[in-house]
Order: C-alpha cells, then sequence, then structure tokens
C-alpha cells in the first residue's frame, strides 16, 4: 500500500524522536491512504509559506508486521476510538500511554478536533458526538 505524510520539509529519513507528542494516537509517525489530507497537512505545517512537501512510502502490511509487531486497528469512528483519542491527547498524561507499534484508522481533522473539545467540556454528549461522526469525511 503506498502511504503519503505531509510536512514542511521533505521526509527522507523517519526520526519518531522529532515526532509531536499528545496526537490522535500519540507520539508517532503519521501517514495517510489519501494524498490530498498528506497535501493539505504539508500546506497546513509550512504556514501556507509554500505547499510543503508529501513524502510516499510503500508500507507492506505482511506477516512479518503482524507477528512483529502490536497493532490496533479501527475501521471507524467509534466510542473506543473516541476513548483512545482523548487518552492520547490529554496532555497531562505522559507522551507515551499505550505500547502499540502501529495504530490505524481515522484521525480528527479539524471539524472532529473541534467538537472534541465541545465534548470533554461538556457541550456535547459522547452519543451525540458519535452520532455527528458518522456524516463525517472519511480519514485516514
Amino acid at each position: 500500500m503506498i502511504v503519503y505524510h505531509g510536512s514542511y520539509t521533505e521526509i527522507k529519513q523517519i526520526d519518531l524522536s522529532k515526532c509531536e507528542p499528545h496526537r490522535d494516537f500519540g507520539q508517532g509517525f503519521y501517514v495517510t491512504k489519501f494524498k490530498q489530507h498528506a497535501k493539505n497537512w504539508a500546506k497546513r505545517k509550512s504556514r501556507f509559506k509554500h505547499d510543503g512537501f508529501v513524502s510516499e512510502y510503500e508500507f507492506y502490511y505482511s506477516e512479518l508486521v503482524v507477528r512483529k509487531c502490536k497493532t490496533k486497528q479501527f475501521e471507524n469512528y467509534n466510542e473506543e476510538w473516541l476513548d483512545f483519542v482523548v487518552l492520547n491527547r490529554n496532555d497531562k498524561n505522559p507522551i507515551t500511554v499505550h505500547d502499540y507499534d502501529i495504530v490505524e484508522g481515522p484521525v480528527a481533522d479539524d471539524k472532529v478536533q473541534n467538537r472534541i473539545i465541545d465534548y470533554l467540556n461538556g457541550e456535547i454528549t459522547k452519543a451525540a458526538f458519535l452520532e455527528e461522526l458518522k456524516w463525517h469525511e472519511e480519514t485516514h
């Protein structure tokens, strides 16, 4: 599978120590199967000074990966996904709150991030939030 990473600079060598903590799935190197999402992220990370860079990688979800790596997959937005994202985004928690090597699933784009904040502030219930996500554009 071809995956993409959008950034302000080209990434030739992945260095996990340079990855930001407290993201949806924790500190890690994020890729997407949607090239346009990587392009949008690259532009955002470059602060619109230029289009940024989209790095492309070939990822093999092989039997070796399955045997050697602890993986977690979220098929879609659901209650387990929301609890996992909230746990990882909480900056009061340590940088690493799980021991997965690979986490795959939808991520919280700007619209979803804003609603997560509303949920955390008690302005929307978990059930209402998850209902809204049923109509949200697919992310990865």
